[in-house]
């Protein structure tokens, strides 16, 4: 029995030993192709740097039958490279051009190849550059992309993806009146074709570019000098008029704009209520993501039947490696 027992000791520390070594070999080889990356010496970097640099290779150097990542991943990593390569989050300004590309990508047992996922960035890329060129101006810049999956075919086939770019643009000339003042001689009309009278404009427009620059260039994010200021892993909230009762109402039961009972046009007193309701709801939204430690990105106000106030929220992240040409 003592023999037997010296035996499987014996054993046991070989395989130990060669454990060893096959782990320190595989380690050494993991050392070596990140060496490779030359972006990656750079001791300035961020783990969120590492991560997407990491990422971006990944694509480059894959094949049509070589890695796949599970969907939801996939476009996860897809949106934040995009934002990491393409985007400067500093550069907000109410003048926003917004890119929509749709695209499909085909699924294999729910997974994307990746080589797949890299030509649908460089076909973004070019699509998001073209639009810049096309836009009056010298001084312009990609505030943030986000990509989102329209559906989701599990069983296999194409699988829709929408990407959105926000291009900003910045130009002298007269600003946006002080965000909580209305001129008393205006009117603002919330469906276009039911009042021709509103000189105002388009109530939820004005309402909502109001919002944007309350809470939005106010902000105030920045970077240290040589530092990109990048966004990631985004979250939309919404919330819809029906949603948001409130007695205090001038025109109806909502904190919102509501079709089923709003007047034809707006008065001041009309817009100052539903620009404080936005603002107070949006404040609200930012404590609760503070807490994920998110911050908000952008925010739109737009009519149906029943209104709806939409935000994004992402976390934040100062890149010191530059963007793609």
């Amino acid at each position: 029995m003592r023999k037997n027992f010296k035996i499987v000791a014996t054993m046991a520390a070989l395989l130990i030993a060669a454990v060893g070594v096959i782990t320190f070999e595989a380690c050494n080889k993991k050392d070596e192709a990140v060496k490779d990356i030359s972006e990656l010496n750079t001791p300035e970097l961020s783990f969120m740097d590492k991560e997407m640099i990491q990422f971006g290779e990944k694509m480059k150097s894959a094949t049509k039958t070589g890695e796949t990542m599970p969907l939801e991943e996939a476009i996860r990593n897809f949106s934040n490279y995009q934002n990491f390569r393409l985007c400067d989050a500093s550069r907000y300004s109410i003048d926003i051009e917004r890119l929509t590309i749709e695209a499909e990508i085909t699924l294999n047992n729910g997974n994307v190849n990746l080589s797949d996922l890299y030509s649908l960035y460089e076909s973004n890329k070019k699509a998001i550059k073209d639009k810049i060129m096309s836009i009056e101006g010298d001084d312009k810049a990609v505030y943030c992309i986000s990509s989102k999956i329209y559906n989701n075919n599990k069983d296999g086939g194409d699988t829709r993806i929408i990407t959105e770019a926000f291009i900003c643009r910045y130009h002298t000339g007269p600003g946006m009146p002080t965000p909580f003042y209305f001129d008393e001689n205006l009117c603002w009309v919330y469906n276009q074709n039911a009042c021709y009278g509103c000189t105002g404009g388009k109530a939820v427009d004005v309402l909502s570019e109001r919002a944007c620059a309350l809470t939005i260039e106010s902000q105030g994010y920045g970077c240290p000098a040589g530092y990109r200021l990048v966004f990631y892993d985004f979250v939309d909230l919404y919330l819809y008029a029906s949603e948001y009762p409130d007695t205090n109402s001038p025109n109806g039961f909502y904190g919102l704009i509501h079709n089923d009972y709003e007047a034809l046009c707006l008065d001041a007193d009309d817009m100052l209520y539903y620009l404080n309701n936005i603002y107070n709801k949006i404040l609200e939204w930012n404590i609760s993501q503070q807490l994920n430690g998110r911050v908000i990105v952008f925010f739109q106000y737009i009519d149906f039947p029943d209104s709806l106030m939409w935000a994004t929220y992402a976390h934040t992240d100062c890149t010191y490696v530059g963007m793609d040409d």
